[in-house]
């Protein structure tokens, strides 16, 4: 038995720990070691994963019928000449624009994520899977994760990226916590850090729909009703404005459209604000002068605001609450970078004649991503609109589950003439699939690791486990039969030399040293002041207007909403009485676990033990009007099904409101959560006009004791 230093990258965390190896196989992950580094669960147990009895370790094809798992093994040949051959007789009998990809977060590699993930524009490696055949469609699960919050929001204020732009947590005297646990992020990195500037003497206020860990650590909690946190978000910005607490000097030179902010703020009735997002006035008003009198001031949040009818928009409020109080770019507050990419390895691809699905739709989105919004696939499968999707390859993610409305999804799965999977284990997607490619975790796969400050060789830990290849070797193999596996590494060595060809001064640190430093920049504060952000070296923000727009110009010309409204939900708003009296119940869902992520991991014994069950969490007045205890099996229902889950009675939550675990769903899980999809119960036509996003909060539903 020996000691080795290694990547633990199951979150992915990237965070180097120790490893624990006989003969070769990682045994454990030093608990002591991990906790320190703030490394999630799911990394101290990686070695269940690797080496369970339910991975996949041959190829598969499908010699039955769609909807079991009815498969005989192949051999790797067999498996990608098939593969290869239908894609293509799919192309020829319905043109390339009926293939399409779609890639997941299953992979937890970043070699996967720079060869074929198209996440934003700027980071673009090479072309979709199957754009060299002449296909515009591609997508990926930005389709319903991260973008809004990544992309849309943050590009139609600043006209900067969400990566380019972090809070300054460590030198805050302020910091708000909203929409986001990061105890339960992956991996939980922002935890030290919010102890770190409380020790400083920073005061933290954590703003959700229930109560979370990080309301423990902080000073004050604000429990609001879910999807209305835009409408508060523009009470905090009216109060600060009637009593001119607003900084005048942001406002004025570096902004576009606050006088149409304003008219529109005034209008809003704090009564209406109290009664809607259910916070009291006094609360608003104690919030709104904290803010205006507090520098500076930061917020930390991620994806959770994105899930309502008015997500992008929400967020673009929340940016403007930092603006308006002049907290953009300063020490403490919310740091602002350039635009720029590591990448630009452009291939030769054929101009395309049809438009992706979902971009008459949602143009911003196809604009904007470049990819197809997946939201429209089951429209393209089904009903041909706008044209037939017939082929789908698919990489790391369960369509079938994770996606709303997942009946339509498994629908639309059993009825593609030719689906390709890649995983790691068999999930509900197996069912569905024609072929089936078993892949190497991260601890089995050579690459690198790209970090804030570096980028750095990831040796192998351990060798595959059976016939398992990379995501890499898959995508390789299939294009090269298809006529350009030039695209993508042959081997460990050509990823080096594909990933950083036209970097020479990256490559020849990797292949000296095993890492290449990003060089120390001076820390510039206010750079919208010096033209620092723009490319002309203006002063100001790379937007049209170059200011930070509170009434963005490309959302105006797109036909969106300039300003950023508040909209009531389509289904959950306390103002929607339609169906109240059959579905009396708030239904949220979305909200990560700590040994899961997503639908993974819900095979391993030694994570499910932590939670055996999939719980629905209700306040115990909505309890004790019906009868339920903890741990009681329940059944949840809505306009679109029933589900059955297990109650947890909470006080963390608001009365008459629900918070659904996810993830479950795939009888290749634990048996308590084998039925437990959450997306049974959504919709897929409930979404955000400008993402596409589904409202996986702000539902109704109903949940009843089952004897």
């Amino acid at each position: 038995m020996y000691k080795k230093n290694i990547t633990c990258g199951l979150c992915p965390s990237g965070c180097h720990v120790d490893g624990i190896f006989e003969d070769q196989k990682l045994i454990s992950i030093e608990k002591s070691k991990t906790q320190n580094n703030n490394i999630c669960l799911r990394g101290i147990h990686s070695p269940d994963v690797i080496y369970s009895k339910d991975r996949l370790t041959k190829p598969l094809i499908r010699n039955g019928k769609k909807g079991s798992f009815s498969f005989r093994e192949a051999s790797w040949e067999e498996a990608l000449d098939y593969a290869a051959e239908s894609f293509l007789k799919i192309k020829d009998k319905y043109g390339a624009k009926s293939l399409i990809s779609h890639i997941g977060r299953g992979g937890f590699d970043n070699v996967t994520d720079f060869f074929a993930t198209n996440t934003l524009p700027f980071k673009k490696s090479v072309p979709s899977f199957f754009e060299p055949l002449g296909s515009p469609n591609h997508a990926t699960v930005s389709s319903l994760c991260y973008v809004s919050f990544g992309v849309f929001a943050p590009f139609t204020t600043f006209g900067i990226y969400g990566a380019n732009i972090s809070p300054d947590i460590e030198n805050s005297n302020l910091v708000l916590v909203w929409g986001t646990n990061p105890y339960n992020s992956s991996p939980p990195i922002n935890v030290k850090r919010l102890r770190k500037a409380k020790e400083n003497g920073a005061k933290i206020i954590a703003i959700d729909h229930y109560s979370t860990e990080v309301f423990n650590l902080a000073d004050n909690g604000i429990i609001i009703r879910s999807g209305t946190d835009g409408l508060f978000i523009l009470g905090l910005i009216k109060y600060i404005v009637e009593r001119e607490l607003y900084n005048k000097n942001f406002v004025e030179n570096f902004t576009h459209g606050f006088e149409d902010l304003i008219d529109y703020i005034k209008n809003i009735d704090y009564s209406y604000i109290e009664k809607t997002t259910g916070v009291s006035y006094e609360t608003l008003k104690g919030l709104a002068k904290q803010l205006a009198n507090t520098t500076p001031a930061s917020v930390l949040t991620y994806t959770g605001l994105e899930y309502s009818n008015s997500g992008v928009q929400s967020i673009r409020a929340l940016y403007s609450l930092f603006a308006i109080t002049g907290n953009i770019d300063i020490k403490g507050g919310l740091l602002v970078e350039k635009n720029k990419s590591d990448v630009n390895l452009y291939y030769k691809v054929p101009k395309f004649e049809d438009k992706r699905i979902g971009a008459e739709k949602y143009p911003l989105f196809n604009d904007l991503l470049s990819q197809s919004q997946f939201m429209e696939f089951p429209n393209a499968v089904l009903n041909s609109k706008p044209y037939k999707i017939a082929g789908l390859f698919n990489i790391g993610s369960v369509i079938s589950v994770n996606y709303p409305n997942s009946k339509l999804y498994q629908k639309a799965l059993s009825e593609l003439e030719f689906f390709v999977t890649v995983d790691r284990f068999k999930t509900k997607d197996s069912d569905y699939a024609d072929v089936i490619f078993p892949a190497t975790t991260y601890f089995e796969n050579y690459g690198f690791q790209l970090y804030n400050n570096r980028i750095e060789v990831k040796n192998r830990t351990i060798e595959p486990i059976g016939e398992a290849k990379s995501n890499i070797y898959v995508l390789h193999e299939i294009a090269k039969r298809l006529g350009y596996g030039e695209m993508y590494p042959k081997n460990d060595k050509d990823i080096l030399v594909k990933a950083f060809k036209d970097k020479p001064e990256i490559y020849k640190a990797l292949t000296e040293k095993g890492v290449y430093f990003y060089p120390k920049a001076e820390k510039i504060y206010k750079k919208f002041e010096k033209g620092l952000l723009r490319d002309d070296n203006k002063p100001g923000f790379p937007t049209r207007t170059g200011k930070f727009e509170f009434r963005s110009s490309l959302l105006e010309e797109y036909g969106y909403e300039p300003l950023p409204k508040y909209k009531e939900a389509m289904e959950g708003s306390i103002y929607n009485t339609a169906d109240i009296e059959s579905y009396p119940l708030i239904l949220n869902t979305g909200a990560r676990i700590k040994n899961t992520f997503r639908t993974q991991h819900l095979n391993i014994d030694s994570l499910v033990k932590y939670q055996p069950y999939p719980y629905a969490i209700i306040n115990p007045k909505d309890a004790e009007k019906r009868n339920i205890s903890t741990n009681d099996k329940v059944s949840i229902s809505t306009k679109r099904g029933v589900v059955e889950f297990f109650a947890k009675i909470s006080d963390d939550i608001l009365e008459g409101e629900v918070e659904l675990n996810v993830g479950g769903g795939s009888k290749y899980q634990h048996k308590n959560w084998a039925n437990a999809n959450a997306n049974i119960l959504t919709d897929s036509n409930n979404v955000d006009e400008i993402s596409g996003f589904p409202c996986f909060k702000t539902l109704l539903c109903e949940i009843t004791k089952i004897d």
